[in-house]
């Protein structure tokens, strides 16, 4: 029984520094790609929520062809599949008018996306853009499958146009 134990030790060691089929970054602002395993390192980029990457697992970071990120912002899980897709809308912008959000607070960058479908207060995830949280309405004519995301400014919302993106709910327990 010991030895049977002593072998399972380390294969399980083993497995520790192979390669893993896939990870998914579960970090809600992206995970940040390092030149090495450590915090102090150069960021070559910052990988969105819900990439899928794989690599090799050592001590805690994952090393990737293009660089290392920390396992602990990794699941062998897609973060999406506890969220609802509501498959691809259309995407446009707006920005400040001096008024107040249906839900009646200002609309704030990063944050704010208006929709007429939605209940205020979903949660969402737009894949390309981020999370975002519905408090605003859109025109009477927007259709269903329509976001339209605050951004800062007018030439912001002109450079943004038209997209079309992924869209998932956050569903609540």
């Amino acid at each position: 029984m010991r030895l049977r134990t002593a072998v399972t030790s380390i294969v399980l060691t083993g497995i520790l520094a192979m390669n893993v089929p896939a990870e998914f970054v579960t970090a809600k602002e992206g995970l940040r790609l390092r030149s090495a395993p450590n915090t102090e390192s150069e960021v070559i980029e910052v990988l969105p929520f819900a990439t899928e990457v794989q690599g090799k697992l050592k001590k805690g970071w994952l090393k990737t062809k293009d660089g290392y990120l920390s396992a602990e912002y990794l699941s062998e899980n897609n973060p999406l599949d506890a969220y609802e897709d509501l498959g691809t809308w259309l995407m446009t912008a707006y920005t400040h008018t001096g008024l107040a959000c249906a839900n009646g607070e200002y609309p704030e960058v990063n944050y704010t996306v208006a929709c007429n479908s939605l209940p205020l207060g979903t949660e969402l995830y737009i894949e390309g853009i981020g999370f975002r949280t519905v408090e605003d309405r859109g025109p009477s004519n927007m259709p269903s499958a329509w976001l339209d995301v605050f951004m800062d400014g007018y030439s912001e919302c002109v450079s943004f146009g038209e997209q079309y993106h992924r869209v998932w709910q956050i569903k609540k327990p």
